[in-house]
């Protein structure tokens, strides 16, 4: 009988704690929910404990706050679905109700200590940055055409199997140094140096006997237009992996105009010179701009390119093809 009695206060003081908890669980969405809302850090960091604070850190809550405002919109409710005990563990899990749908967050408590927090936020699909990539890619094809009146549509199409064929072997360089090289700059100067010096040379050895303007054209609309439309089909309807642009779309819009550009008038100078001082400034020049892409300095990097297509559209025929059709 007292043993019965002993296990029924046990029971009633364990769902009495985790009522308690539940309403401390209540008090920190109400504040989760402000502080996504005004993007405030400040407004949930004192309900954590000092280990949760290190991982669900300022700049985390920044990171997963523009995702979750990207995919899901301002947060407006939230609800209690279950509230589950083990040993000195209480797991809150709650339901949020965004303006896009909804997400679970699940709360860990230990000992009366919030240690635990996470957000079943997924990415939605969003063709945006690929729409962007398109019409920056598509412009530069209109641009060029424009000036030139004349490419040839097989080295156009080489260019743009070249470009999936170049997508297949990159990827590795990236998995190869970041398990050999541990340094941040290192890594990133080394990946891009070996994307630069692939891509470059590719286009260096096709160009020598094609018309090295469509080829490089070819490549841009490859990477840009093929690649962009593949890529997101293939992650968010076939592998089920919803991918979402948050990024600024002009960058974008930028990157894929300027590349296919540059891919362009460095592929018409291979084609024209045949010069290997041209090869290693344009594989330099690849280098700083993929490098400063990596590292979230896009602007820099387009800056490169750009010095490469001025340089580009005064050695190459373009510029001479123009003067040219304007002298007849």
């Amino acid at each position: 009988m007292e043993m019965k009695r002993l296990v029924l206060v046990l029971l009633l003081a364990s769902l009495l704690f985790s009522q308690v908890l539940a309403t401390n669980g209540n008090a920190f969405m109400e504040e989760f929910i402000k502080a996504f809302n005004t993007d405030n850090y400040s407004l949930i960091e004192p309900y954590m404990s000092p280990q949760l604070r290190e991982q669900f850190s300022e700049k985390y809550f920044r990171e997963i706050r523009d995702f979750t405002m990207a995919n899901y919109g301002r947060l407006i409710s939230f609800k209690l679905v279950s509230n589950t005990t083990s040993g000195d563990m209480v797991k809150l899990e709650y339901e949020v109700k965004a303006e896009k749908g909804s997400f679970p967050v699940l709360l860990v408590y230990k000992n009366g200590e919030l240690v635990g927090l996470g957000l079943g936020v997924k990415a939605k699909p969003n063709p945006t940055g690929m729409v962007a990539m398109i019409l920056g890619s598509l412009l530069a094809l209109g641009g060029i055409y424009a000036l030139r009146r004349k490419l040839a549509v097989p080295d156009l199409i080489l260019g743009s199997g070249l470009a999936l064929a170049l997508s297949v072997v990159i990827p590795f360089y990236g998995i190869v140094t970041l398990v050999t090289i541990y340094s941040t700059m290192p890594r990133v100067i080394t990946t891009a140096f070996l994307t630069a010096l692939t891509v470059e040379g590719a286009k260096f050895y096709l160009s020598r006997r094609r018309d090295g303007l469509s080829l490089g054209l070819g490549l841009g609309i490859g990477q840009y237009v093929l690649l962009a439309i593949g890529t997101f089909v293939a992650t968010n309807f076939i592998m089920q992996l919803p991918v979402s642009f948050t990024g600024k779309t002009y960058w974008a819009f930028l990157v894929a105009l300027i590349f296919t550009t540059f891919h362009a008038l460095t592929a018409e100078v291979y084609s024209l010179h045949k010069n290997p001082f041209h090869l290693i400034l344009f594989i330099a020049l690849g280098t700083g701009a993929l490098a400063f892409e990596s590292l979230n300095n896009v602007g820099m990097g387009l800056l490169l390119a750009l010095v490469g297509i001025i340089i580009g559209f005064y050695a190459g025929g373009v510029l001479n093809g123009v003067t040219g059709r304007e002298t007849r």
